[in-house]
């Protein structure tokens, strides 16, 4: 185990990653939780179970899941959890065949579990067990990111059936204790607008502190319903939202898999870009107040151009400087390739990645680029992230028609044809070594 020093109110605290303690380790004042806490996570910790997973005789790893469905009538219930309780090895795309799945209830009960349905891209999983005893089921609600920067007048606030998530909300993440005592644990946080440190883009950073006991536990809110599926990126806790959820476990159960649409371009809620940025666009478009922005866009340029090989500091242009600098790089380079020829794995790597050619993306194609800011897809208004990800979920080798505003050229319509995202690790629990370049 490795020790992580973080901050929290001000004051350093300790956090261990790579571990499966209780929470009580990690979050300070554990046991002096205010009321409104424990309200919260009375009214979910029915629902909450911890989940056990081995390869034979070898741990796979521990976590936690919540109980979504119960069929009285045949005693099944419907257990959802991460799909990293069940991946054979580290970062790999497998199952392994002598899997194990033990479910432990509230009340201490061992249930044995089915792996029902999975999906690695989405990092979700589905274990079915039978109980003879009626479960009680969890609370669903989706949420809505959407944040409203109208700085002229008041925005009237619709009724919604959706939670509203705005930075600084408060939420809790929970997870159940593998020990005998089973108990539930529970670490108070806020919602945050920092991006996440995966290239999993659906994930949300929340300031919860916690362990490898809280994967694939229930975020909750203050009113005990669950708004997300907690995901561990040490010390924090990170959580996909049930909107993404719920759209999977309904195309699995349907098709069998999920849709993994891509344009090639990394987006953002409008209200997390840099302060400058804001007043730019605001001094411009004084009536824009919703929508995302794109802060990178995968097109066809070559890495490495920006600094391709240190020239001698007699380089000035004319013809005869310009030959020896010429020959210089020539010189360089036939070394660079000589060194992938007998380098080791890290100077291969090296090199490879220094020269990579990044493919055009849909994005790239149609035109679009960093900053601009999308505000409609296909005629329906895109307020925040969580919106233009469901805009795109059916729509892979289909055209899709957005409206941006371009700070300086105003507002522009384009026509881009959604990909597929090619199936790869886009992240792993406590290892850097799974992370990928991954946009929408």
């Amino acid at each position: 185990m490795r020790m992580i020093w973080t901050w929290r109110r001000g004051k350093a605290i300790t956090a261990w990653a790579d571990s499966f303690d209780n929470f009580r380790e990690v979050v300070k004042d554990y046991h002096r939780l205010d009321e409104d806490v424990k309200f919260a996570v009375l009214k979910a910790s029915s629902t909450v179970v911890s989940i056990v997973t081995h390869a034979g005789a070898k741990l796979l790893f521990i976590g936690s899941g919540t109980i979504i469905e119960y069929d009285e009538q045949q005693g099944f219930a419907t257990v959802l959890t991460s799909a990293t309780l069940v991946r054979g090895a580290l970062g790999a795309h497998s199952i392994p065949s002598d899997l194990k799945i033990e479910v432990y209830l509230p009340n201490g009960k061992l249930c044995e579990g089915e792996l029902s349905i999975y999906d690695f891209y989405y990092n979700i999983a589905t274990v079915k067990i039978k109980s003879t005893t009626p479960l009680s089921r969890a609370r669903i609600r989706c949420i809505d990111d959407s944040v409203a920067m109208n700085l002229q007048k008041s925005v009237s606030v619709k009724h919604s059936t959706q939670f509203k998530l705005c930075p600084g909300e408060r939420v809790i993440a929970l997870g159940r204790d593998y020990e005998d005592a089973h108990e539930i644990m529970a670490s108070p946080g806020v919602f945050s607008a920092h991006d996440c440190s995966y290239d999993f883009k659906e994930l949300f950073l929340t300031s919860c502190v916690v362990t490898k006991l809280a994967v694939g536990g229930p975020l909750i809110n203050f009113y005990g319903e669950v708004i997300g599926v907690n995901f561990f990126v040490s010390p924090f806790n990170a959580f996909i939202p049930m909107n993404i959820v719920a759209k999977c476990l309904k195309d699995l159960r349907r098709n069998g898999q999920v849709t993994r649409p891509w344009i090639g371009a990394n987006i953002a809620n409008l209200y997390s870009a840099d302060l400058e940025k804001l007043d730019k666009l605001y001094q411009e478009f004084p009536n824009v107040s919703t929508g995302v922005i794109v802060k990178q866009v995968t097109g066809n340029r070559n890495i490495g151009s920006r600094k391709r090989t240190k020239l001698p500091n007699w380089t000035f242009w004319s013809p005869r400087n310009w030959l020896k600098a010429t020959a210089v790089l020539q010189h360089n380079r036939k070394k660079e390739k000589m060194k992938l020829i007998q380098g080791d794995r890290r100077t291969i790597k090296r090199i490879l990645r220094k020269w990579r050619m990044e493919p055009k993306s849909p994005a790239c194609v149609a035109g679009l680029r960093a900053n601009d800011i999308i505000i409609e897809c296909d005629g329906v208004s895109v307020k925040s992230h969580l919106e233009f990800v469901e805009a795109l979920w059916d729509k892979e080798g289909k055209p899709l028609e957005v409206v941006l505003i371009r700070p300086g050229f105003g507002k522009q319509t384009k026509t881009l044809t959604v990909g597929t995202s090619p199936e790869m690790p886009r992240w792993c629990t406590g290892s850097d070594a799974c992370r990928t370049p991954y946009s929408y």
